[in-house]
């Protein structure tokens, strides 16, 4: 597989194949972020969509100090921000939409013979961590989801967020905080 510098240098010398190669490599990773941060279908569609036209109107901007995907998702969550915030759009996600959350349900139904009950708890305590995620600031649910659920690290998160390292590391406990105290509210009364 052609490396992305390369495919970056080839697409903005006028190779357009580059662009679909490069859309090939990293669409999944890319509609997945913004299914997840976006309140519907459509939404997830329309983001989609005005980040690939962003990452290539700017592509020659493009630093390779940063991975290309991490660029990609700076792109896309600032897109987000830009525009979903001033609609007060809360991001819609939890850890099992980060995975392949259907494959599990069928492999732990299967595998470890579960209830139907014990399903709809499942689905009901999942409700419960997307409710609460919501009802999060997006300064402390994005660095949370970055982090716990996209396996970054706190300079790749401080790299796509613009922040200092520092900013992430304190978010996170505050984010990790607030959860915690929602969930025991909603668990325990």
């Amino acid at each position: 597989m052609i490396e992305d510098k390369k495919l970056i240098e080839n697409y903005i010398n006028g190779n357009r194949y580059s662009a679909d190669l490069l859309i090939d490599k990293y669409q999944n990773l890319l509609y997945k972020l913004c299914n997840k941060i976006s309140k519907s279908k459509d939404e997830a569609e329309d983001l989609f969509q005005e980040s690939w036209l962003k990452i290539f109107k700017n592509i020659h901007k493009y630093n390779s100090s940063q991975t290309f995907e991490n660029w990609i998702y700076t792109i896309c969550i600032n897109l987000y921000r830009d525009k979903y915030n001033k609609k007060k759009r809360w991001l819609n996600i939890v850890k099992d939409y980060f995975s392949n959350e259907n494959k599990e349900v069928e492999i732990n139904n299967s595998t470890h013979n579960i209830t139907p009950l014990e399903d709809l708890l499942h689905k009901e305590d999942r409700s419960s961590i997307r409710a609460s995620l919501n009802s999060m600031e997006d300064k402390y649910r994005i660095p949370l989801i970055l982090y716990y659920f996209k396996d970054l690290s706190y300079k790749d998160i401080a790299d796509i967020l613009d922040i200092p390292v520092g900013t992430v590391k304190s978010r996170l406990n505050t984010s990790k905080n607030r959860l915690k105290s929602l969930l025991k509210e909603e668990f325990y009364g």
